[in-house]
């Protein structure tokens, strides 16, 4: 009886084992070229260098491809209150002598899903959301909702932490019909991934420029006061994940130049976190900087060596634009800022887009990936020229 025993144990520690090597194979996108309206809304640039203009972002049109990320992650289903930390301990490369503990500790403090903490080097991903106004203008049935579930659906599977909105969830701030269109993607992942958004000028209507019915939103008001610039007009949050300390920060349409010293002292004061920016403008579709958007890499972003990552939207379309930056002013630069620009608004019914960003603690590399849900299309960057492209040693 023993024998038989063992020999069923090791026949299904060997299924597993292969089942997490098939996981990991990659497989190969072929992008065909579409087009992309212009925005409306207008864009003031500054003349500096920035990389080649490309081509709008356009629709991968290949057979759907299953994304397969490397993942070791160990989930249990915890109250949104509790914060879990999961180890795991390893004697040798075979995994055969392999311990996993559960510890919880319970936040009565603030009713936010707990961050799903992952073994270190275990690879991790952010989803990003931007400028979905035209999809709860137009109400395309469902297609919010689905956009949500699939994030809901995949946070095991893709080690998400975290997701972020870069502003313009909505057309008009001041309409509740639009955000209950929004809402039904927020709801279904809302208590079980931590939501950091910032306002668009949309949200503040662009007629009233007025902050207060954005900053009534629940998951707003749910931010810590002082994780919080002005109610909700800046905000950070930090988190651990692939044993990295991460730092997101980020300023709404109009706060900006108001929130530069409050930023730069929460960047200060988490000196050794991983930092991603996020402003609704700050590059363009042509990677020149925004006049917002200049002056925010002056006063925030190049004084402050954490920076890494700069997220944007705003204005229809996709861009990379690197910045290397000397801190020591030795005339070498010690690090690569990475600033990158999605914003699908005038796709009309070709829409569902979300990002996203798959940080590898060991190669210390960024994986950023174009998806629709709804569609189940991937979208090709048009500065990469791929609809998923990997950063090498982005952080």
């Amino acid at each position: 009886m023993g024998r038989i025993l063992r020999g069923i144990f090791f026949f299904a520690f060997a299924f597993f084992s292969a089942s997490v090597l098939i996981t990991t194979q990659k497989q190969n996108i072929k992008p065909q070229s579409s087009t992309c309206e212009s925005s409306s809304l207008s864009v003031y640039c500054v003349s500096i260098s920035a990389p080649a203009v490309s081509p709008p972002p356009v629709r991968d049109a290949s057979p759907p491809v299953a994304l397969s990320l490397t993942s070791n992650s160990f989930t249990q289903s915890l109250p949104s209150t509790t914060n879990a930390i999961i180890s795991i301990e390893s004697s040798d490369s075979d995994d055969s002598n392999t311990k996993t503990s559960l510890q919880t500790t319970t936040d009565t403090t603030e009713d936010i899903p707990a961050q799903l903490h992952l073994p270190a080097p275990t690879p991790f991903s952010i989803v990003w959301l931007s400028d979905t106004q035209t999809m709860t203008y137009q109400r395309y049935p469902g297609r919010m909702a689905e956009m949500g579930r699939w994030i809901h659906d995949e946070k095991e599977d893709k080690s998400i932490v975290y997701v972020v909105q870069t502003g313009d969830a909505v057309e008009n701030g001041f309409s509740d019909w639009q955000w209950a269109e929004f809402d039904s993607c927020y709801n279904e992942f809302k208590d079980s991934l931590p939501y950091l958004p910032i306002a668009g000028n949309h949200e503040l209507s662009i007629k009233r420029k007025d902050y207060s019915a954005y900053l009534e939103r629940d998951y707003v008001k749910k931010i810590p006061p002082e994780n919080a610039f002005k109610s909700g007009r800046a905000v950070f949050s930090t988190f651990n994940a692939g044993g990295i300390d991460f730092l997101l920060l980020g300023a709404g349409w109009d706060s900006e130049l108001d929130a530069v010293a409050w930023m730069n002292e929460i960047l200060q004061r988490y000196p050794d976190h991983v930092a991603i920016l996020m402003f609704h403008g700050y590059i363009a579709e042509d990677a020149r900087y925004t006049v917002v958007g200049k002056q925010m890499f002056e006063q925030v972003v190049k004084p402050n060596p954490n920076v890494r990552f700069v997220l944007c939207g705003h204005v229809c379309g996709t861009a990379y634009r690197p910045e290397d930056i000397d801190d020591t002013g030795d005339g070498i630069p010690d690090r690569r800022v990475h600033a990158m620009l999605y914003d699908y608004q005038h796709f009309q019914t070709d829409s569902g887009q979300l990002r996203l960003l798959t940080f590898d603690p060991t190669s210390r590399g960024l994986t950023v990936l174009t998806y629709s849900p709804p569609l189940d299309r991937y979208f090709r960057d048009s500065y990469f020229s791929s609809a998923e492209f990997t950063i090498d040693h982005a952080f």
